[in-house]
């Protein structure tokens, strides 16, 4: 164990100052979207009631942590093994699971400015008071890391890489459009609302209404299923890294 903190450590460092030119662009397309979100969104709405407000603010947080999780997780893996990196990385005398909780950790630490900026934007833009839990930390995170490894998992098992990216695609335009994010599930139709209680966007949505706003969630719900989807995003990520040579 003392091994691997260890390792953890020392690859944390690595990606950081690997990926310290790519985070400044990364920030900027996080504020691009808090406030384009925020600002955007609201026209689709030929009125912003209350409720609104807070599905609409709750949803730009989860959009940042979705788009990087599921979307430009996948396609940075896809460009490393284009490029040959991990052929390098998985040389290294460290753990792989290491190198991935490392690079986890990154993506997470770089996406909690845009998460900060559109809570607050939204707030101010809607005029409304936030009703901030305690349990927003382990929800944040817990959306966080089921998106990331859901995107590992993703990453590593589609074959070839450039299909990663075209399937990245599709799935921003499903959580943007066709996922209860920014509002109700009861506004989907029946057999998409069915979908998602499969899946666990909704809940993660869930997970960021329930810690800021009043909204009535099932929060043993939203976080029992994103968990469930967390753990084997986990599992299959590790199955998936320990059998690529």
């Amino acid at each position: 164990m003392t091994r691997w903190i260890r390792s953890y450590g020392l690859m944390l460092k690595w990606v950081f100052l690997s990926n310290r030119p790519w985070l400044s662009l990364n920030l900027a397309v996080q504020i691009g979207i808090a406030a384009g979100f925020i600002y955007g969104i609201s026209f689709f709405y030929p009125e912003i009631t209350p409720e609104i407000a807070k599905y609409v603010t709750t949803g730009a947080p989860t959009i940042i942590l979705l788009t990087v999780g599921m979307v430009m997780v996948p396609q940075i893996i896809a460009q490393g093994r284009t490029e040959g990196n991990f052929d390098y990385i998985w040389s290294l005398p460290v753990p792989r699971m290491a190198h991935i909780a490392a690079d986890a950790t990154n993506m997470f630490g770089s996406t909690l400015p845009g998460i900060a900026l559109a809570v607050a934007l939204g707030a101010m833009r809607f005029d409304f008071g936030l009703n901030i839990s305690p349990l927003i930390i382990p929800a944040v995170l817990l959306i966080s890391m089921c998106g990331t490894f859901v995107g590992y998992s993703m990453a590593f098992a589609v074959p070839k890489p450039m299909m990663v990216n075209v399937i990245t695609q599709i799935l921003i335009f499903v959580v943007m459009l066709f996922s209860p994010v920014s509002f109700p599930a009861e506004r989907l139709p029946g057999w998409l609302q069915a979908v998602h209680q499969v899946l666990p966007i909704q809940y993660m949505a869930d997970l960021m209404r329930g810690t800021l706003t009043d909204l009535p969630i099932n929060m043993a719900r939203a976080f029992a299923i994103t968990g469930a989807w967390c753990v084997a995003g986990f599992v299959i990520t590790g199955l998936l890294v320990r059998r690529r040579q």
